[in-house]
């Protein structure tokens, strides 16, 4: 019925309304906690704030690998939308199990995320235990910079969202493959990218490249962010083209980010090359 439509319509328009104001009261806690310690920050940890670095991050965003990144991230939609999109939906919800809504967890991951770095980044500067500070400053600013991008391309691109705020129990709700194909830039807050799995992708990535000592450790952040997207892709959230979109465009961030906060990365030393007859030999001259 009309008012069924109506009253769904609704419904997601809040939802969506709700998502945004907790993000921006999030990202605002996050901001002002950060400013209360950036005199302790400074004192104990020099540059091992989350706005510390942002040159060196621009810098390395237009290197060739983050570059390639992005460009993928940008024809993926493209290729997809018109052909694929709307049957790996049909997989998803109706192969796969998946409905509208599926679980609460990785529609809450990121914020809870950026709760926890916010508590664990305070307790770290008040500490001076730049060790575990500067990685979570890391990916602090690889967070602030995705939702950042991710806000402005959703209301650049337009992009329709699967349901295209219909009744999310109607039988018909999967026989609509238009919607893949609907965009309309700067005239609503859109699908693409997906804004949860750039986050954790970002976080992610972020972590891995300013903790290189931890080895395989340091990319415990990548099942958490795959978590993400196949909550978003079975929940019926996103489109798989913003999903991987928003992978793609947050690993570029997280791996723009992380070097200038990696410990190896302001350890003073000499780098030597040394010809030999079999080849060559690599030094590395310092104080440890």
């Amino acid at each position: 019925s009309v008012s069924a439509i109506a009253g769904a319509t609704n419904s997601a328009i809040r939802y969506r309304r709700s998502v945004i104001s907790r993000a921006t009261r999030l990202c605002t806690g996050i901001t002002a906690a950060l400013f209360a310690l950036s005199a302790p920050a400074h004192a104990d940890c020099p540059e091992g704030a989350p706005w510390h670095h942002l040159g060196d991050t621009a810098a390395r965003l237009v290197t060739p690998a983050p570059l390639a990144l992005g460009v993928v991230s940008v024809v993926t939609p493209i290729v997809m939308a018109p052909s694929a999109d709307h049957p790996l939906r049909l997989v998803a919800q109706r192969d796969l199990g998946g409905r509208p809504n599926l679980e609460p967890v990785s529609v809450i991951a990121p914020y809870a995320l950026g709760g926890a770095l916010a508590v664990g980044y305070t307790v770290s500067a008040a500490l001076g235990a730049c060790a575990w500070q500067k990685p979570q400053a890391a990916v602090l600013q690889a967070l602030v910079l995705g939702v950042t991008l991710g806000s402005a391309l959703k209301g650049g691109v337009g992009r329709q969202w699967p349901n295209g705020g219909r009744d999310p129990h109607a039988p018909d709700r999967l026989e609509h493959p238009d919607q893949a194909r609907d965009f309309r830039p700067f005239r609503r807050f859109g699908a693409w990218p997906s804004g949860h799995t750039l986050a954790m992708m970002a976080a992610a990535s972020a972590f891995r490249t300013s903790t290189p000592e931890l080895g395989v450790v340091s990319w415990v952040g990548y099942p958490l962010a795959l978590g993400v997207a196949g909550g978003m892709w079975l929940g019926d959230h996103h489109w798989a083209s913003d999903i991987v979109s928003g992978a793609l465009l947050g690993e570029a961030i997280g791996e723009s980010v992380g070097p200038s906060f990696a410990e190896h990365a302001r350890v003073p030393g000499t780098l030597g090359f040394l010809p030999t007859q079999s080849g060559a030999l690599v030094t590395w001259g310092g104080e440890f």
